[in-house]
């Protein structure tokens, strides 16, 4: 991280004007803490909405130290912007990550404001936000990234989630005649910096390098929004990032397999059929140290459903030490729905109501299958028993 901010800061004294982006926004992007009124984590959040700039970064920074959380990990950054400044969006998005903050796309209407600064948003009427151009790059700065309409709306303060919308970058001399001879081939050797220096990027923020691939091919006149599976393909939306398997055994019994990462533990989900009921075993490795203790206390994953359908039982747990520091976790469900139902879902969105703690855990765990995978494959008559 510290080689590429060292990059990114040679480059900008070059490259600060190379890509400025065409704003719908009239305002530099401002900082504000903001909240739905409800009693979840993620329903306190830092609002970042405007033109972004070369100086955006420090600006956000700074709003973290007046506000006292410089240094505070696992923040939820909520970005509403149409891009500005392309270097500033990278420097942003470095600022962000150095903080082990979240991004979301979204804005809401503001509908108080209290004596401390905070203000309470409120979801009539509906808002829509968006994340475009250079903001994109500022948004994949975040540990969790969250950008897709299957987002559970406990992941995000319960906001609509916006678009993420990318093109080519560009300078804005460029378009006042494309025609003109404007640029020589120092031009064309800054340009090649930047696209190095954006692949620098996108690999240490784990985003593919096809996110750069469909900007190019977008005319910086117009504006593509990233589809579903775009979102899930690039991995510029990390909470859809997962591999999904079909495991077939001789005894004719078929598992699904998902597998994913997130910020605090790797999972692997296997979907199966047990006495004609769907059931899951869900193996999580955290990577520090779990507080299994707390885990207990809170009755993690004991009261676990599917937002949109019955109650997901879980009927054994474990937990075991790794000698890396880490803990291994076990823990098997049994799905309320038929399993008719439950093979036919696409997302598997989990909730938990009973605490804040409870429901971060339960949506820890969700998954949504990919467009070409067609169904779990699970059936009565192949049941392991």
């Amino acid at each position: 991280m510290k080689l590429l901010i060292r990059i990114v800061m040679g480059s900008l004294i070059g490259l600060a004007s190379a890509a400025q982006a065409n704003s719908a926004f009239d305002e530099p992007m401002s900082f504000y803490r903001a909240t739905s009124g409800g009693n979840c984590s993620s329903c306190v959040w830092i609002a970042a909405e405007g033109v972004i700039e070369a100086d955006t970064a420090d600006k956000f920074l700074k709003f973290l130290s007046e506000e006292g959380l410089l240094g505070a990990r696992g923040l939820n950054v909520h970005l509403n912007s149409p891009g500005g400044h392309l270097i500033g969006g990278v420097l942003l998005g470095l600022a962000i990550r150095g903080q082990e903050a979240n991004t979301v796309v979204s804005t809401a209407i503001i509908e108080d404001i209290y004596d401390d600064g905070l203000r309470k948003v409120t979801y009539d009427p509906p808002a829509e936000g968006q994340c475009s151009s250079s903001c994109v790059f500022a948004f994949a700065g975040g540990v969790s990234r969250f950008a897709s309409t299957t987002t559970p709306g406990g992941a995000v303060g319960f906001q609509n989630i916006g678009r993420l919308g990318v093109h080519q970058f560009y300078t804005p001399q460029s378009l006042e005649d494309p025609t003109a001879l404007t640029f020589d081939a120092e031009d064309r050797i800054a340009d090649q910096r930047i696209i190095a220096l954006l692949l620098a990027y996108l690999s240490e923020m784990e985003v593919s390098a096809e996110l750069l691939q469909i900007a190019a091919m977008t005319d910086p006149r117009d504006m593509h929004y990233l589809t579903e599976e775009e979102l899930r393909r690039t991995e510029i939306d990390n909470r859809m990032v997962h591999n999904v398997f079909l495991t077939g055994y001789r005894n004719g019994v078929a598992i699904t397999e998902i597998t994913y990462r997130r910020p605090d533990a790797d999972y692997r989900l296997e979907v199966y059929c047990d006495r004609g009921e769907a059931r899951m075993l869900a193996s999580i490795d955290w990577r520090g140290l779990y507080d299994v203790e707390g885990h207990q206390r809170w009755g993690l994953f004991g009261g676990v459903s599917l937002s949109d359908g019955g109650a997901v039982e879980l009927i054994e747990q474990e937990f075991l030490r790794r000698p890396d520091g880490g803990v291994t976790g076990q823990l098997r469900f049994r799905f309320a729905d038929p399993l008719t139902t439950v093979v036919a879902r696409k997302d598997f969105s989990f909730e938990d109501w009973s605490s804040r703690h409870a429901n971060d855990a339960a949506a820890s765990m969700s998954f949504t299958l990919p467009d070409d995978f067609d169904g779990l494959h699970l059936l009565p008559r192949a049941c392991l028993r």
